[in-house]
């Protein structure tokens, strides 16, 4: 019995477009070797190719998140998919999606709604069962630009939202929202109209209980040979955003595998009454591990470090882990931090008796004002709180075990889109004495150490120079603060990737047993 497929409109602007993801470059990342070739088994039609009807899903001059999506709901859900997308890059739900189709906009609503049923009619003219199973979505970036119209994408979108269920007689029909990333200009120029943005997604999501909202601020994004921030995800970004939406699909049907959970099969490697000494890891792009492919790891540390206690909070708790666990590779997206190396040259350097346990707090996504201490005026992407709770808990819970925790440093790997924002670099010194400052006093740890590594001075990032300069003036300043240096490390166009990240990890364990008493 033929199965029925499982149609999905995939709609927005430029990052669903797939703006400056090139298909020559999808091999370049391991986890997505092969997943440009055509996926003859999903049907696939576009705004642009609507006189030429269903074809292969494929990539073209670009691609966006429809071939991970696809590649990922497969291997979990044996239906049939077939994929139709309309996507414009620079357009508005004010005007452009409007289903009023205003003279000044493009008129995507009604030459959407015309390509669903041409498509649909398609299928029915085969004698194929379908489904319309769910929209997914990217767009506001120029709604959020304009203030004009910023303030109303709530209105703009439920209309729109509205109109086509409405239109398709499909009242139910579900919304899967993709995060307007937090890491690229935007987050930058534009933080105050972002947050607008998104306090209109937030009313919205609040009021449908039929949208799922797609997190992508943790998600690779690409940057220009200038050092700036882009404006689009980019080839990697890309293949994960994909994989992030169909992730959420699959969670609402109830397919999503389980990540396995990593335990201590025989409690924690220590005595009770015994110390743990708690080493911090926290930052940003590098520190939680962007183009460090665990798939390039050698053997001894691909597998979990039994001897080594790990919590992590990563992509502003995009990712948890729900307890300590041996140390070892987690990140869904396939990448690790410096943690690894880290961890082995301390258990190698530190006595068997004493435990170890490593805390990692990283958000890529983030910039320097979203850990400040005192917060900034986007208070929803203030990380300070949420990174001292998750220190305290760390504490808490191995004290109340029986165990001795101390506090022995902060590593802490600069923000990368902080060199390139000129009033950013200017402050960043200010931050970090301010940020160090208030750690200190809330963990009641006066003489705190902290080991922040410089920015590579091949970074493509701008200002290496100028940022690494303010950092080592501070440490003159603060005698418990190390610079510890990256010049000789190997280092990619924009992070360290696989082997600089290793050795980066062996750098700062050097820096703290130089430091040890």
């Amino acid at each position: 019995m033929q199965k029925t497929v499982k149609v999905f409109l995939f709609a927005g602007q430029s990052n669903m477009v797939g703006a400056d993801a090139h298909p020559e470059r999808i091999d370049d990342f391991p986890l997505f070797k092969g997943a440009g070739a055509p996926q003859s088994d999903v049907r696939y039609t576009t705004l642009q190719l609507q006189k030429e009807g269903w074809g292969a899903l494929r990539p073209f001059d670009a691609f966006g998140p429809e071939l991970t999506f696809a590649r990922l709901v497969k291997k979990h859900d044996s239906s049939p998919i077939a994929i139709i997308k309309s996507a414009i890059g620079g357009t508005t739900a004010a005007y452009d999606w409007n289903p009023d189709a205003p003279e000044s906009g493009q008129k995507l609503y009604p030459r959407t709604l015309q390509l669903i049923r041409e498509a649909l009619a398609a299928l029915d003219k085969q004698g194929i069962r379908y489904q319309f199973e769910a929209v997914v979505w990217h767009q506001g970036e120029n709604d959020m630009l304009d203030r004009q119209i910023n303030k109303a994408y709530t209105t703009n979108l439920r209309t729109i939202i509205q109109r086509l269920r409405a239109d398709l007689k499909l009242p139910k029909l579900k919304w899967f929202l993709g995060e307007v990333s937090e890491k690229g200009i935007w987050g930058m120029d534009n933080r105050a109209n972002l947050a607008i943005l998104r306090e209109q997604q937030d009313q919205l999501l609040a009021s449908d209980p039929l949208l799922r909202w797609v997190p992508t601020s943790h998600l690779a994004f690409d940057v220009m040979n200038s050092g700036q921030p882009h404006y689009h995800f980019g080839t990697q970004g890309q293949l994960q955003l994909g994989e992030a939406f169909g992730a959420a699909y699959l969670k609402e049907i109830g397919k999503l595998p389980k990540s396995k959970e990593r335990t201590f099969a025989k409690g924690l490697p220590i005595a009770k009454k015994g110390r743990i000494r708690l080493f911090v890891l926290a930052g940003q792009r590098n520190m939680e591990g962007e183009d460090a492919f665990v798939s390039e790891l050698p053997a001894a540390l691909a597998q979990p470090q039994n001897d080594v206690l790990f919590r992590y909070s990563l992509g502003g708790g995009v990712q948890n882990s729900k307890n300590g666990e041996p140390l070892g590779p987690v990140s869904a997206l396939g990448n690790f931090g410096p943690e690894l190396s880290l961890g082995a040259q301390l258990r190698k350097s530190l006595p068997a008796s004493e435990g170890i346990a490593l805390l990692k707090f990283t958000h890529s996504g983030a910039q320097g004002p979203d850990w400040l201490p005192q917060g900034s005026p986007e208070s929803r992407r203030n990380l300070y709180p949420k990174f001292l709770a998750f220190l305290r808990d760390a504490h808490s819970d191995l004290t109340r075990q029986g165990y001795e925790p101390t506090w022995e440093g902060i590593f802490w790997h600069p923000g990368e889109n902080d060199t390139y924002f000129t009033s950013y670099l200017k402050n960043y010194a200010g931050w970090m004495r301010s940020l160090m400052a208030q750690v200190r006093q809330d963990l009641e740890q006066p003489n705190l150490s902290w080991f922040v590594s410089e920015q590579h001075p091949k970074a493509i990032w701008k200002n290496m120079a100028a940022l690494n300069t303010s950092l080592r003036e501070l440490a003159e300043t603060d005698k418990q603060l190390v610079i510890v240096k990256t010049e000789h490390l190997p280092h990619q166009r924009a992070h360290f990737g696989t082997q600089g990240t290793l050795l980066l990890g062996e750098a700062l364990a050097r820096a703290y047993q130089e430091r040890r008493p």
